[in-house]
């Protein structure tokens, strides 16, 4: 699949999103650790563990879904992944219990892996050679932009 320049934006800008939503969900967290805790009643030392169970299922995902990828296309995945990410985080409304906020950070953990296993495998696909790295750069910029705007994100909830 060969890309023209008008219509490699929107594919950057959505594949940008998608790696700013999965990055920024570690971050996110940090700041309303606390408020979390004395709402769910948490111990103060099982609050670490809500970020722990996003990241590792993020990384066992993204192992998981990119070879997976390949017999079932990039571009499935991609949009599972977003549609899943989008039904986790709503899922978040309904916690009450420490094992329900944990069982929701597993599952957003897992379509963030979704999104980030794949999106540059779809970029490999998409762009011809040339491109791949210029595109690969601008896309990878989201993971820095979600580490960055997460905490102040997270501050604003």
């Amino acid at each position: 699949m060969q890309a023209d320049r008008s219509s490699s934006y929107p594919i950057l800008f959505a594949l940008w999103l998608m790696m700013f939503s999965a990055s920024s969900q570690t971050m996110i967290m940090a700041p309303i650790l606390p408020l979390i805790g004395d709402q769910l009643q948490i111990p103060q030392e099982y609050l670490g563990s809500l970020i722990t169970a996003y990241a590792v299922m993020l990384g066992v995902f993204a192992l998981i879904t990119g070879p997976f990828s390949d017999m079932v296309g990039r571009r499935r995945i991609l949009l599972l992944g977003t549609g899943a990410m989008c039904i986790t985080l709503f899922l978040h409304y309904y916690v009450t219990t420490f094992a329900t906020l944990l069982l929701a950070r597993a599952l957003t953990g897992i379509t963030g892996g979704m999104l980030s296993g794949v999106a540059p495998a779809y970029i490999g696909d998409y762009f011809p050679p040339e491109k791949r790295g210029w595109a690969n750069g601008l896309v990878m910029t989201g993971i820095a932009a979600g580490q960055i705007l997460g905490i102040p994100a997270g501050t604003l909830l």
